[in-house]
């Protein structure tokens, strides 16, 4: 679903224009990345497992995260630029690079800090070191850091939960599961 919603922004994005966005090389770039994204979105559609190692599908991912970082650090003040480094994240995550996924959050965080993804940006390094990486101090501390920044936003109230589950030592994960 995320892919096609991406797909009729970067759309509405190249046929309607941006502000910020200027020239015929960033028309060559949006356009470029939404047939990449557009191919991608077939692998994903004919299977939901994608298979990370395939040629096709590394190529095409390859052009992706290439465009994104592209675009990104040429329009730093253009709103697409924390949606493509978010999407970046996304794909260094599935294809297994939580270290260069988790890299990416804390750019959008740390350079975005305003935005609304910087919250989620946040949670997400939480989560890969939590759970991809096995950082459970790591994790802890990201979370603790969503809900101190940003504690009105909905994934504080999710990094606050998943922290009080990192913290409990197992007796206590079993005697919650069991009811007790």
């Amino acid at each position: 679903m995320r892919w096609s919603v991406v797909f009729a922004v970067l759309t509405a994005a190249v046929l309607g224009g941006c502000s910020g966005v200027s020239g015929d090389a960033d028309a060559n770039l949006l356009a470029q990345i939404a047939e990449s994204e557009a191919q991608f979105r077939r692998f994903v559609e004919a299977d939901a497992d994608v298979d990370w190692l395939d040629e096709s599908v590394q190529s095409v991912v390859g052009e992706l995260l290439r465009g994104y970082a592209a675009y990104a650090n040429g329009h730093r003040s253009d709103s697409l630029s924390v949606a493509f480094l978010m999407r970046r994240a996304d794909l260094l995550q599935g294809k297994g690079d939580a270290e260069g996924a988790v890299a990416q959050w804390i750019d959008v965080a740390e350079g975005f800090p305003k935005s609304a993804s910087a919250p989620e940006a946040i949670f997400c390094v939480g989560f890969a070191r939590e759970s991809a990486l096995r950082d459970t101090a790591g994790a802890l501390e990201a979370y603790g850091e969503l809900v101190k920044a940003y504690p009105q936003s909905p994934w504080a109230e999710q990094a606050t939960l998943a922290a009080k589950w990192l913290s409990f030592d197992e007796e206590a994960i079993i005697r919650a599961l069991d009811g007790e």
